[in-house]
């Protein structure tokens, strides 16, 4: 079926909305002010879901993106609208979720902007009949890729060495890394059948730091070195690090800035990966915590302590709730930067019990965040919350909020 429908505005995944007899319908690479004829592509019982035929009215705010593969690659879903109006959508995004999941009402909020391009510090390539490339946005249709405009130039360059390597034929997926702007790069091949490790050696080992095969190292070092600010921190393959790395030094300067460190406070620093945040923010502050489930990450995170000589801080491996259940740890602050499904029902419990006097939480989803904040609005009171666009061209923000002890 064929409509013409108005786009009113952005839904939460950057799909414009509109409306066909007053059901709402949701419509990829559709922008508020415009006009497009439309067909449906899923019908629910309360919405519809639609592409785009034609447009009929353009809003002025819409751009041609410089990628090809655009419309067929699911790896980004904002390059049609201009850079300025990306950050006030992801702003006021985030204002809106947290007034609908957690009744907090602000009119504004800081809103801190990133490179447009070339931000990507990671990415993971899907390989079918040895091509690299991704698959379209919820799907399994493989788009084989010559050059991704939001990877870092140094992942490209290796994309274009590995074209035509007859040893992707027997992998799976490539996962690469680099940092220090191109200086340390780190690559693994996850195989599907035994790999002519030499072959790959002799093809790449000029361009790498280290490559991996699954958990193996075959040719370099364990991990790569990456600097944010006066700070140094090694990272493994399997260890969490956020993929912007210019913005990420804004990101911890804003979480800095939340904390308004002491050399009296001690603080929890919880899902503390390798060690980022706590380590960044250890010099200003008395002594830290730091806890992560990952045993790899805390490797890491203790080989980060000894490289910046910073004795305050210590690692737990573990799960979160556990760990906090089983040492008591005491703090008078803390940071949380949880994945996606954000903090678990026993962690809020024990911040709920523990009572610190600041809680700074860090979150690439707004709609959790909103949920924690309000199960711990009993004892936090919400105070301020800066959005940071670790992620542009995607729907994704980051934020940092800051919440004080009733």
């Amino acid at each position: 079926m064929e409509f013409q429908v108005e786009i009113t505005r952005l839904d939460d995944q950057g799909r414009g909305i509109g409306y066909i007899d007053g059901k709402i319908v949701f419509v990829e690479n559709a922008l508020p002010q415009e006009v497009v004829r439309v067909l449906i592509t899923k019908e629910k019982k309360k919405f519809y879901e639609a592409k785009v035929i034609e447009r009929l009215v353009t809003s002025s705010d819409r751009i041609t993106p410089n990628c090809p593969y655009y419309d067929r690659c699911g790896g980004c879903n904002l390059m049609h609208l201009n850079y300025r109006k990306q950050l006030e959508y992801k702003k006021q995004k985030g204002i809106q979720i947290l007034k609908k999941f957690a009744g907090i009402e602000i009119e504004d909020a800081d809103m801190i902007d990133s490179d447009e391009f070339y931000y990507r510090n990671k990415v993971v390539f899907h390989v079918e009949d040895g091509k690299m490339g991704y698959y379209q946005k919820e799907s399994h249709h493989f788009v084989e890729i010559d050059t991704c405009l939001l990877l870092h130039p140094k992942i490209n360059q290796l994309l274009t060495e590995l074209k035509g390597a007859s040893f992707l034929n027997s992998v799976e997926n490539v996962m690469i890394r680099t940092f220090q702007d191109g200086l340390e790069t780190q690559i693994v091949f996850y195989p599907q059948e035994n790999l002519n490790q030499e072959e790959i050696i002799h093809r790449i080992k000029h361009l790498v730091t280290s490559i991996y095969v699954d958990n193996t190292c075959i040719y370099g070092t364990d991990e790569i070195l990456e600097k944010i600010g006066d700070r140094n921190y090694l990272v493994r393959p399997e260890s969490f690090f956020q993929v912007n790395t210019k913005t990420t030094k804004k990101l911890y300067e804003t979480v800095k800035e939340a904390l308004q460190p002491s050399m009296d406070d001690v603080v929890l620093d919880l899902y503390c990966g390798a060690g980022t945040i706590g380590l960044y923010i250890a010099p200003y502050v008395k002594y830290v915590y730091g806890v992560e489930i990952v045993k790899e990450a805390i490797i890491s995170a203790n080989k980060n302590k000894e490289i910046n000589r910073t004795k305050n801080i210590e690692f737990y491996t573990g799960d979160t709730k556990t760990i906090l259940h089983q040492l008591h740890l005491q703090a008078n602050k803390v940071i949380v930067d949880p994945p996606r499904s954000g903090l678990d029902q026993k962690t809020k419990e024990y911040l709920l019990k523990l009572t610190p006097e600041k809680l700074i939480y860090v979150s690439c989803n707004p709609v959790t965040l909103a949920r924690d904040i309000k199960d711990l609005s009993e004892k936090y009171q919400f105070q301020t919350v800066t959005f940071v666009d670790m992620f542009p061209n995607t729907e994704h923000v980051e934020c940092v909020c800051l919440l004080k002890l009733r």
